[in-house]
């Protein structure tokens, strides 16, 4: 900064010649006298903003009846617990089917965690003027960039980073990160409210803690990046439960470190410090509801406002019900296989996801370091857990109406970050042209997705394409007002007219004075 700064020749000379002469430490000599602006480092992070903040939702789709339901279930219980100090969404203006009725309330069908982290921010806004129903868009948009945009652009920034693990030049480090956010559709999920690109971030911070821990010649000078590896990854898996995935695996990279027996279990014990806070706030605030460690959606026992003829929720049943018929393990396998290659599925949308798996490879048959080999296995055991969560695993888990496929954006970025190992290797034209080309492909696949991320697709449609041609203008946005009905308009009764009540859940209608209610 004071060599490249507006000091002039002469004065950078004289405050450089005031740093070497006084009795700094050497670290901190260092520090100052170094560079501290890499644009290497920062031009994939600001291309990330440039490119993510005009195209946040709250611009596009100012309407809050345009929401999604996930994310006006999300906003309703950051409104509800900043205005109402509760999680109960009853009273709010936000309009979503995506709810649960417990002891007579309906909350969100959601982990209520990261509702309480954007609640923080909202507390703030609300304290200076600023509401849900003053300025829905200005909220709705600095929660968006707050909770969702920034942490994925910070994310970026830790790809370049992690580049220095396959000992790549920093111009093929920037375009590692470029192409973990672009050609992964994290890019996509990076302008509307979502807890699945916030989790990802989580997950690549608390791996480039670890990175940092093994570089680390003594291990008790690492403690703190253990506390703040489990603090990640915690963050992550209280933000979207598919996350937990990795927070369990990451332990195996801390026992596969090159210590002794007492530090790795040092290292445990620290890394589980960093994993206790969002544990305990996700317990105090989701255990009253559900009575147990589980998030919400995973209890099918409780009443949920979703009718069974919502067009969106037939569009998906019908892609992953089509040809699976047969046995148990029969349909299972389609399942999976329309999950890759289906209308939404992984590989259709991002085939560059193939030199991801191709670099975890080229780590297990090289001389890397064994936390490495554990580090690119817990990679590909994670996404293979979470694939199989999504298709086969239980309804509270199962791939919801949106842009691609949701349930791949937590460890697409981690999985990608194994290309840098497949770029250090040499390879004849034929594997660079076809690198090229899937790259190039899902790079405008998920440039397309930041139109409609949590718009679904019709029936036997690729999202893709689906959102290409809405963001040319060919065909017209999909009609809301079939997947959000108008709520009905409370009349009051003229007097000496009974009030029509709907009938409770299982019981059967009633008539009052000859009239069916």
């Amino acid at each position: 900064m004071l060599r490249h700064g507006g000091l002039g020749r002469g004065g950078a000379f004289f405050v450089l010649s005031a740093i070497d002469r006084m009795d700094w430490p050497d670290s901190l000599r260092t520090y100052l006298t170094r560079p501290l602006v890499r644009p290497w480092a920062l031009a994939p992070t600001v291309l990330v903003l440039l490119l993510a903040i005009p195209m946040l939702r709250p611009l596009r789709q100012p309407e809050p009846g345009l929401l999604s339901d996930s994310q006006a279930a999300r906003f309703a219980t950051v409104q509800a617990i900043v205005e109402s100090s509760t999680l109960a969404i009853d009273n709010s203006a936000f309009q979503t089917r995506e709810k649960v009725l417990i002891d007579g309330h309906w909350y969100a069908d959601q982990p209520p965690a990261f509702a309480m982290l954007l609640a923080g921010t909202y507390r703030v806004m609300h304290w200076m003027g600023l509401s849900f129903e003053r300025n829905p868009v200005l909220v709705m948009y600095v929660l968006t960039l707050l909770g969702v945009t920034l942490p994925v652009a910070v994310g970026c920034g830790l790809v370049y980073r992690l580049g220095r693990l396959f000992e790549l030049p920093r111009p093929w480090r920037s375009g590692l990160a470029c192409c973990t956010v672009f050609s992964g559709g994290w890019i996509a999920y990076a302008v509307a409210m979502n807890s699945h690109a916030p989790a990802a971030a989580g997950v690549l911070a608390a791996v480039a803690c670890l990175f940092h821990v093994a570089l680390v010649k003594n291990p008790a000078g690492g403690g703190g990046w253990l506390i703040a590896a489990g603090l990640f990854a915690g963050l992550a898996a209280v933000i979207e439960p598919t996350a937990s995935v990795f927070a369990v695996l990451l332990v195996a990279v801390i026992l596969s470190m090159r210590w002794s027996p007492s530090q790795r279990a040092g290292g445990i014990l620290l890394y589980l410090i960093g994993l206790s806070p969002p544990l305990l706030l996700h317990t105090v605030l989701n255990v009253p509801l559900t009575g147990d460690f589980l998030p919400v959606s995973m209890h099918m026992e409780f009443t949920r406002s979703m009718p069974s003829d919502r067009p969106a929720a037939i569009a998906v049943e019908q892609t992953y019900d089509d040809g699976a018929s047969g046995s148990e393990i029969g349909q299972g396998i389609s399942k999976v296989f329309l999950a890759l290659f289906g209308p939404q599925g992984l590989f259709s949308h991002f085939p560059a996801a193939l030199f991801g798996i191709f670099g975890i490879s080229a780590v297990m048959h090289r001389h890397w370091p064994g936390w490495t080999k554990v580090l690119a296995g817990a990679t590909a055991v994670g996404s293979v857990l979470i694939l199989l969560a999504a298709t086969i695993g239980g309804p509270g888990l199962r791939l919801s109406p949106a842009f691609a496929a949701p349930w791949s954006v937590v460890f697409m970025p981690l999985l990608l970050l194994w290309t840098g190992a497949w770029l250090r290797r040499r390879h004849g034209p034929v594997k660079w042209s076809l690198f090229l080309l899937l790259t190039l492909f899902s790079v405008l696949v998920g440039l397309a997705g930041m139109t409609s991320p949590l718009a679904p697709a019709s029936p036997n449609e690729y999202t893709a394409w689906s959102a290409a041609k809405r963001a040319l203008g060919l065909i017209e946005p999909p009609d809301r007002s079939v997947r959000r009905p108008a709520p009905p308009v409370d009349r009051k009764p003229s007097p000496g007219t009974a009030r029509a009540t709907p009938p409770r859940p299982g019981e059967s209608p009633r008539t009052v004075e000859g009239i069916e209610t």
